[in-house]
Protein backbone atom coordinates (compact mmCIF):
# COMPACT_ATOMS: atom_id res chain seq x y z
CA UNK A 1 0.00 0.00 0.00
CA UNK A 2 1.19 3.19 -0.95
CA UNK A 3 1.90 5.53 2.36
CA UNK A 4 2.95 9.44 2.80
CA UNK A 5 6.75 9.79 3.03
CA UNK A 6 6.71 13.05 3.51
CA UNK A 7 5.62 16.67 3.72
CA UNK A 8 5.17 18.54 -0.19
CA UNK A 9 4.31 22.01 1.81
CA UNK A 10 2.40 24.13 4.10
CA UNK A 11 0.43 27.13 2.60
CA UNK A 12 -0.82 29.57 5.36
CA UNK A 13 -1.44 33.08 5.55
CA UNK A 14 0.58 35.57 7.15
CA UNK A 15 -0.06 39.10 7.56
CA UNK A 16 2.08 41.83 5.55
CA UNK A 17 2.99 42.53 2.19
CA UNK A 18 4.86 39.58 0.50
CA UNK A 19 8.04 41.52 -0.73
CA UNK A 20 8.66 42.99 2.99
CA UNK A 21 7.83 39.02 4.30
CA UNK A 22 9.99 37.48 1.91
CA UNK A 23 12.81 40.58 2.63
CA UNK A 24 12.32 40.33 6.26
CA UNK A 25 12.63 36.25 6.80
CA UNK A 26 15.44 36.12 4.17
CA UNK A 27 18.06 38.64 6.20
CA UNK A 28 17.27 37.29 9.75
CA UNK A 29 16.91 33.66 9.04
CA UNK A 30 18.75 33.07 5.86
CA UNK A 31 15.83 31.49 3.94
CA UNK A 32 15.74 31.37 0.01
CA UNK A 33 13.38 32.30 -1.63
CA UNK A 34 11.27 31.85 -4.83
CA UNK A 35 8.65 34.19 -6.26
CA UNK A 36 6.17 31.03 -4.51
CA UNK A 37 7.87 31.17 -1.10
CA UNK A 38 10.43 28.90 0.35
CA UNK A 39 11.47 25.48 0.92
CA UNK A 40 14.79 23.82 2.38
CA UNK A 41 17.31 22.17 0.54
CA UNK A 42 19.70 20.91 2.76
CA UNK A 43 19.77 18.97 6.38
CA UNK A 44 17.50 16.44 7.89
CA UNK A 45 13.68 17.33 7.91
CA UNK A 46 11.82 16.96 11.28
CA UNK A 47 8.01 17.68 11.41
CA UNK A 48 5.34 17.91 13.58
CA UNK A 49 1.65 18.29 11.93
CA UNK A 50 -1.08 19.17 14.42
CA UNK A 51 -4.74 18.37 12.56
CA UNK A 52 -6.22 20.59 15.48
CA UNK A 53 -4.45 24.00 17.09
CA UNK A 54 -4.96 26.32 19.93
CA UNK A 55 -6.98 29.50 17.87
CA UNK A 56 -5.26 32.00 20.63
CA UNK A 57 -3.42 34.97 18.72
CA UNK A 58 -0.17 34.02 20.14
CA UNK A 59 -0.30 30.37 19.02
CA UNK A 60 2.55 29.97 16.12
CA UNK A 61 1.23 28.88 13.26
CA UNK A 62 5.38 28.39 12.09
CA UNK A 63 7.80 26.47 13.47
CA UNK A 64 11.04 27.06 12.19
CA UNK A 65 14.21 24.88 12.35
CA UNK A 66 17.32 26.63 12.99
CA UNK A 67 21.14 25.38 13.84
CA UNK A 68 21.72 28.10 16.47
CA UNK A 69 18.60 29.21 18.63
CA UNK A 70 20.68 31.64 21.22
CA UNK A 71 22.36 33.40 18.39
CA UNK A 72 19.31 34.22 16.49
CA UNK A 73 16.96 35.01 19.52
CA UNK A 74 19.99 37.39 20.80
CA UNK A 75 20.04 39.24 16.90
CA UNK A 76 16.35 39.38 17.23
CA UNK A 77 16.72 41.15 20.65
CA UNK A 78 19.42 43.57 19.46
CA UNK A 79 16.97 44.43 16.54
CA UNK A 80 14.29 44.72 19.20
CA UNK A 81 12.00 41.87 17.86
CA UNK A 82 9.19 41.09 20.55
CA UNK A 83 10.51 38.20 21.95
CA UNK A 84 7.21 36.41 23.20
CA UNK A 85 9.40 33.44 25.02
CA UNK A 86 12.64 33.01 25.38
CA UNK A 87 14.75 29.73 25.01
CA UNK A 88 13.30 27.24 26.73
CA UNK A 89 15.39 23.90 26.58
CA UNK A 90 13.63 20.33 26.72
CA UNK A 91 15.15 16.68 26.10
CA UNK A 92 14.35 16.80 22.34
CA UNK A 93 15.77 20.31 21.50
CA UNK A 94 15.38 24.13 22.63
CA UNK A 95 12.22 26.70 21.88
CA UNK A 96 11.76 30.16 21.14
CA UNK A 97 9.31 32.67 19.99
CA UNK A 98 9.15 36.07 18.39
CA UNK A 99 6.11 38.09 16.74
CA UNK A 100 7.74 39.41 13.36
CA UNK A 101 7.36 43.09 12.77
CA UNK A 102 4.33 42.09 10.70
CA UNK A 103 2.01 40.75 13.55
CA UNK A 104 2.79 37.01 13.14
CA UNK A 105 3.90 34.30 15.95
CA UNK A 106 6.78 32.27 15.11
CA UNK A 107 8.15 29.84 17.00
CA UNK A 108 12.15 28.32 16.32
CA UNK A 109 13.65 25.19 17.30
CA UNK A 110 16.79 23.81 17.64
CA UNK A 111 16.34 19.95 17.54
CA UNK A 112 17.96 16.92 19.14
CA UNK A 113 18.24 14.89 16.63
CA UNK A 114 18.69 11.54 18.28
CA UNK A 115 16.14 12.35 21.33
CA UNK A 116 13.01 14.11 19.03
CA UNK A 117 13.75 10.61 16.67
CA UNK A 118 13.08 8.43 19.81
CA UNK A 119 10.45 10.51 21.40
CA UNK A 120 8.59 10.63 18.34
CA UNK A 121 9.15 6.63 18.37
CA UNK A 122 7.85 5.92 22.03
CA UNK A 123 4.94 8.33 21.18
CA UNK A 124 3.88 6.61 18.11
CA UNK A 125 3.97 2.94 20.27
CA UNK A 126 1.96 4.39 22.33
CA UNK A 127 -0.82 5.55 20.25
CA UNK A 128 -0.82 2.30 18.48
CA UNK A 129 -1.43 0.73 22.05
CA UNK A 130 -4.14 2.60 23.19
CA UNK A 131 -5.36 4.35 20.57
CA UNK A 132 -5.55 7.88 22.65
CA UNK A 133 -5.34 11.34 21.05
CA UNK A 134 -3.87 13.94 23.20
CA UNK A 135 -5.19 17.15 21.09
Amino acid sequence: MGKAIGLGGVFIHLHGDSKELFSWYEEHLGLDFSAYGTGFLEGEQLLTITFKRDDSDNMPYLNFRVDDIEEIIERLKKEKIHISSDVEEYSYGKFARFVDPFGNHIELWEADHEAYKKLVEEEIAKYKKDKTPMI
